[in-house]
C-alpha cells in the first residue's frame, strides 16, 4: 500500500513542454497535474522539490525528442526536496525523508524536475545529509555525474597530466575537482571570460588556465607540458571546434574524453585521436538506463551520489551556483544556457 502522510495537491506549478521546437518547447502553466501517490510505481516515490539545477540536456532533448517522450510532459533532471509517498516496495526510504539526485531518464509519468512535484525512483537517489544544502545537493546530477562518469574510466595518480577545456562550465568545474581529489599532478583548464578564469584562479586554486578566446589553445597546453602534451583529455564542451583542438594535446596512450553522442566511428574527433594513438572514452549516463550498464545504475548512482556528499562535507568539493532564480524563469534561464550566457557552474532553481 503507498505511504502517504500529507496533504499533496492536484495540481501545480511547472515549465511544461509541450512541442519538438528548438524555438518555444515550453509553456508555463499552474495547473499541471499532480500524479495520485496511488498512480506511484513499486520502487518510485513523490518528491517535494525544494532545488533543482540546469543542465544542457533539458533543452536538447526539447529540440529533437530523442527519448520519444509522449508530450505534454516536464524536462530536467537534477532535484532535492522531500518525500512526501512512496510506492508499495520502498523499503530503504519513508515519507518525510530528504533525497537528492537524479530523475530517470527513461520516461515516466510525473518525471522531470521543472515543477513542484516529481516522480523519482529510488535507485537513482540517496538520502541528503542534514548539513548538505538543498541547493547544493541539486548540482550533483547530471553534470557531476557525467564528471565522475568520465573520469572513472581512467587511471589518475601523482605523474598524470590533465587538460579539461571549459573549466567554467557544469561538468568542467566538476572535473577540475574530482581530477585534484584523485591526485592529479597537472591540472590545466581554459575559459573566455575574465571573470570565470579568476573564479578558476582564486576559488579553484588553477595556476595553469588558458584564454581560449585571446591564446593558441594547442600551443599554451604544448608549453605548459614541454611539449609533451597530457596524459587525460575530458571536453565535456559539446563542440567540435574545441575537439579539433583538444585532440591534438592528448599524448600517445593517453586518454581523450568526450560527453555524449561525440566521438562516434569515423567521425573527425575520433580520426583524431585514433591518429594520435590514444584512448578515445565515452562518458555517457544514458548507458545507465539504455546501455549493457544496466545492472550497475544503482550502484553507480548510490555511490557516486554518497561520495560527492562526503566530499563536500570535507571541504573538497564545492559546486558553484552563479545564480539562483524562481521556478517561473526557468525558460529564461534555460534560454541563456543555450546562447553561453548560463554563466560559471551551474544555475539553480529554489522552490522552497
Amino acid at each position: 500500500m503507498t505511504s502517504v502522510q500529507q496533504q499533496i495537491p492536484s495540481t501545480q506549478k511547472a515549465l511544461q513542454w509541450v512541442r519538438v521546437s528548438g524555438t518555444n518547447p515550453f509553456e508555463w502553466t499552474t495547473s499541471a497535474p499532480v500524479i495520485e501517490p496511488s498512480e506511484l510505481d513499486a520502487n518510485q516515490v513523490l518528491i517535494e522539490n525544494h532545488a533543482v539545477s540546469l543542465n544542457p540536456i533539458d533543452y536538447k532533448i526539447a529540440e529533437s525528442n530523442f527519448l520519444n517522450v509522449n508530450l505534454p510532459s516536464v524536462t530536467g533532471y537534477d532535484v532535492s526536496g522531500r518525500i512526501v509517498a512512496i510506492g508499495n516496495d520502498v523499503q530503504d526510504y519513508k515519507v518525510g525523508d530528504e533525497v537528492f539526485g537524479t530523475l530517470s531518464f527513461k520516461p515516466e509519468k510525473g518525471g522531470g524536475a521543472f515543477q513542484q512535484y516529481s516522480v523519482g525512483n529510488t535507485d537513482t537517489l540517496v538520502k541528503k545529509p542534514s548539513n548538505l544544502s538543498h541547493e547544493d545537493a541539486a548540482t550533483l546530477g547530471v553534470a557531476y555525474l557525467s564528471a565522475l562518469e568520465g573520469l572513472r574510466q581512467v587511471n589518475i595518480d601523482s605523474t598524470t597530466s590533465v587538460f579539461i577545456p571549459g573549466g567554467s562550465g557544469g561538468v568542467g568545474h566538476f572535473s577540475i575537482q574530482i581530477a585534484r581529489i584523485r591526485g592529479a599532478k597537472q591540472i590545466i583548464t581554459s575559459a573566455s571570460k575574465d571573470d570565470g578564469i579568476q573564479i578558476l584562479k582564486e576559488q579553484y586554486k588553477i595556476n595553469d588556465v588558458i584564454n581560449h578566446s585571446k591564446e593558441n589553445v594547442v600551443d599554451r597546453v604544448l608549453e605548459l607540458t614541454q611539449g609533451q602534451g597530457v596524459n587525460i583529455v575530458y571536453d565535456s564542451t559539446y563542440l567540435p571546434s574545441s575537439f579539433e583542438k583538444s585532440t591534438q594535446v592528448v599524448r600517445e596512450n593517453g586518454s581523450w574524453i568526450v560527453l555524449g553522442d561525440f566521438g562516434k566511428e569515423g567521425s573527425p574527433e575520433a580520426i583524431n585521436v585514433a591518429q594520435r594513438k590514444a584512448n578515445l572514452v565515452h562518458a555517457e549516463l544514458g548507458r545507465y538506463w539504455f546501455g549493457p550498464e544496466q545492472k550497475q545504475l544503482k550502484s553507480f548512482f548510490y555511490d557516486g551520489l554518497t561520495q560527492a556528499a562526503k566530499w563536500i562535507q570535507e571541504g573538497k568539493l564545492k559546486p558553484y551556483i552563479n545564480k539562483i532564480i524562481k521556478l517561473e524563469e526557468t525558460e529564461n534561464a534555460l534560454n541563456q544556457l543555450k546562447q553561453g550566457k548560463g554563466g560559471f557552474g551551474k544555475i539553480v532553481i529554489k522552490l522552497v
